[in-house]
């Protein structure tokens, strides 16, 4: 079966249930990932071969998604402050608490709304 889309590297995100969860993997890349109403969240990420590009394929295929389905992408529990300010600065993210652990990327406005509401 053919993918509905072509990554920069060509790679397939793979994934299978893990506990409450999903686990995933995109070239050297894995992590666990889930879905609620209207997002799609990340809980981790790894890259094994830092620098080789995949990380960005892994980004491709979640935003694809969100896209699709007009959800937003979450991430959650970022430990990495270097990762939080390349994610905000670079990659289009805002930060969701004042703790600097969550962000959001936004595809959905009026459920990006609801979720500040129900943080607030």
């Amino acid at each position: 079966m053919e993918n509905a889309l072509t990554t920069t590297h060509n790679l397939d995100f793979e994934t299978a249930l893990y506990f409450n969860y999903y686990r995933y993997r995109v070239g050297t890349c894995h992590g666990l990932w889930g879905v609620d109403k209207d997002y799609y969240y990340i809980l981790a990420i790894k890259n094994e071969e830092r620098h080789n590009g995949h990380l960005e394929d892994v980004f491709q295929w979640f935003e694809y998604s969100c896209k699709r389905d007009n959800y937003n992408l979450i991430i959650l529990e970022i430990m990495n402050k270097d990762f939080y300010r390349h994610l905000i600065e670079k990659r289009g993210f805002v930060p969701l608490d004042k703790g600097g652990a969550n962000v959001v990327k936004i595809f959905n406005k009026k459920a990006y709304r609801k979720l500040l509401e129900k943080r607030s």
